[in-house]
């Protein structure tokens, strides 16, 4: 997964990648993973701001959602420049629930709709949530702040079936003498996970950090105009 630089040749039009996520935290944290990937790109990745409603739409509805983030999308990509063209779309949301059969399920019904408004659309559906990624790193949680600490209990593990890491991380990991975390200490998390070189090294499995992965390779292979 570590960066593989590759530059544009000259007349190509320019290129983005788009972000849509539920909350800036989470959209920034894509941006940093991805930026890892593709640091030709860095400075050509862009977000949409709007919060992110999918994985409970159905039928027309979903329809029309996901026709909002396509549209989105492409504006953000006309406001860099005439001719720029979205290369690939991440779309991110919390499943808010353990992996099994549901989550297997919904990602499938998002991720086909999506596939089928756009080639270029991937859904990024955490299980259970981001957090559960963060839980993948356990030598990483302290270089953010010192005295935090992953217990035993949690280390190798599929953190997709461990019911809140959320909790897990503000309760457990924070403990009574650090700094308790908060939402807003993802990106920094994501940001030691890379700078650390922690990123092709989880202690532990979960699904959609692997599917994630998968989908990021795939965009670079099929995708981009090299």
């Amino acid at each position: 997964m570590s960066g593989r630089g590759r530059p544009r040749r000259s007349g190509r039009p320019k290129e983005v990648i788009v972000i849509a996520g539920e909350d800036r935290n989470d959209r920034e944290s894509l941006r940093i993973l991805l930026e890892k990937r593709y640091p030709e790109l860095r400075g050509s990745i862009v977000q949409i701001g709007d919060p992110v409603r999918l994985h409970k739409a159905t039928g027309t509805n979903l329809t029309k959602r996901v026709r909002a983030i396509l549209n989105k999308a492409e504006g953000v990509a006309e406001k860099q420049g005439p001719g720029t063209r979205v290369a690939c779309l991440y779309v991110h949301e919390d499943f808010d629930a353990v992996d099994g059969p549901d989550y297997a399920a919904v990602h499938r019904r998002v991720a086909q709709e999506i596939h089928r408004q756009s080639g270029r659309g991937h859904y990024v559906l955490a299980v259970v949530e981001m957090e559960a990624w963060m839980l993948l790193f356990p030598d990483a949680l302290p270089h953010v702040v010192k005295a935090w600490k992953v217990p035993a209990k949690y280390l190798r593990r599929d953190t997709g079936r461990l019911p809140d890491p959320k909790s897990i991380l503000m309760r457990d990991v924070s403990g009574t003498r650090g700094r308790r975390y908060t939402e807003s200490d993802a990106p920094d998390v994501f940001r030691v996970i890379v700078e650390q070189g922690h990123l092709d090294s989880p202690q532990g499995t979960n699904s959609s950090w692997t599917r994630f992965w998968r989908d990021v390779e795939l965009c670079g292979r099929e995708h981009f105009r090299t």
